[in-house]
């Protein structure tokens, strides 16, 4: 993975725009753009790996990066997507820990690297800065538990019929999802076996249909009796 120092001037611009970053100091902004890398990362490569040192703050410029937990038997279960905007890595910085994921590309990807001195050190200098990281931090707890409580307490058909109506409701294209069975395993937890098991018996009632790297919805609400205390976000 090559890294390329990046234009001051665009990242500067790219930083007072982004909602981590808006009201930091001049002289902030401009240490940050003077020390940052950007780094390219191609889809199927990782950013880094689980158990790595964390060394840097990520945001994600453009491209999509999975957040992914590799258990002791291999199997991989993704636990978050980072789109253009979304910021990764800062765990480890705080904890001074190794990451707990890995951070694969699910599309091309171009990562603004912050070292980790240096965020350290905007945290110390701007107090806005490390409130809002606060803000980001709780909120990704709070989605944790969420997947935590879906992973213990819904079984295999609740947890895919959960993913697949949350996926619908953050695509652009309603109804049209592009990834693949094997995909939907690693972000459900659950084996390639039992989501094609699941996703033939739905497609058999004409909930949806299925298709090489593709899932089209046709039935929300029948997936939505299926989830036990549904979020509000994914309800149709």
């Amino acid at each position: 993975m090559e890294n390329q120092s990046a234009g001051n001037n665009t990242i500067i611009q790219f930083l007072s725009s982004h909602p981590l970053f808006v009201g930091l100091s001049q002289g902030s902004l401009e240490e940050i753009s003077r020390t940052c890398y950007i780094k390219r990362v191609p889809k199927g490569a990782y950013l880094f790996f689980q158990f790595d040192p964390a060394t840097a703050f990520y945001l994600v410029w453009q491209g999509m990066i999975a957040s992914q937990l590799e258990n002791l038997d291999g199997r991989e279960l993704v636990i978050n997507e980072m789109k253009a905007g979304d910021c990764l890595g800062e765990l480890g910085l705080l904890t001074d820990q190794p990451h707990s994921t890995s951070a694969l590309a699910l599309a091309d990807s171009v990562i603004l690297s912050i070292p980790r001195a240096i965020f350290l050190s905007m945290l110390k200098q701007e107090p806005i800065l490390a409130l809002r990281l606060l803000e980001i931090t709780a909120q990704r707890l709070q989605d944790s538990s969420r997947r935590e409580e879906a992973l213990a307490f819904h079984d295999a058909a609740q947890r895919l019929a959960r993913l697949l109506l949350t996926l619908d409701a953050t695509t652009a294209e309603k109804g049209y999802l592009s990834l693949s069975q094997e995909e939907l395993a690693q972000r459900a937890g659950l084996t390639r076996q039992t989501v094609a098991a699941i996703l033939g018996r739905w497609r058999r009632s004409g909930w949806l249909l299925t298709g090489r790297g593709h899932i089209v919805v046709l039935n929300r609400r029948e997936l939505n009796q299926l989830i036990p205390n549904q979020d509000p976000e994914i309800q149709i």
